[in-house]
């Protein structure tokens, strides 16, 4: 087993191998996890509930495709130059998505508060 130094540390490429491979493993994880929130639309932390589907769902699934499907082709391929800055590109666009349904998430949260209040009032 040969030792790479780089940038000042050294590094097993066996390291880096197992590195590589978890951080794939859960990548493909994550997209599962974000299919299943695209074609089925429910949350499943959520437990039992039945609440109808939400496009921001399916919007979360688009965003963890974008960023864990572009992890995951940047891990096997690890690509330079143009390639590398698109599929970075797609990762920030997931994460903008995430951002936009958490935002949205926080704003009717707040509306159904706000609403439930007003009911109470009403009722006494």
């Amino acid at each position: 087993m040969t030792i790479v130094r780089t940038y000042g540390y050294y590094q097993s490429p066996v390291t880096t191998a197992l590195v590589q491979m978890v951080s794939l493993a859960l990548a493909a994880l994550a997209l599962v996890m974000g299919a299943y929130l695209l074609i089925i639309g429910k949350r499943p932390w959520r437990g039992g509930e039945e609440v109808g589907v939400t496009p921001r769902v399916r919007l979360l699934g688009v965003s963890y495709i974008l960023v864990f499907g572009a992890a995951m082709v940047q891990i096997i391929s690890q690509p330079r130059g143009v390639e590398a800055e698109a599929l970075g590109g797609l990762m920030v666009l997931g994460g903008v998505i995430v951002i936009v349904v958490v935002f949205l998430e926080a704003r009717a949260s707040r509306r159904a508060g706000r609403e439930d209040r007003l009911d109470s009032r009403l009722k006494d």
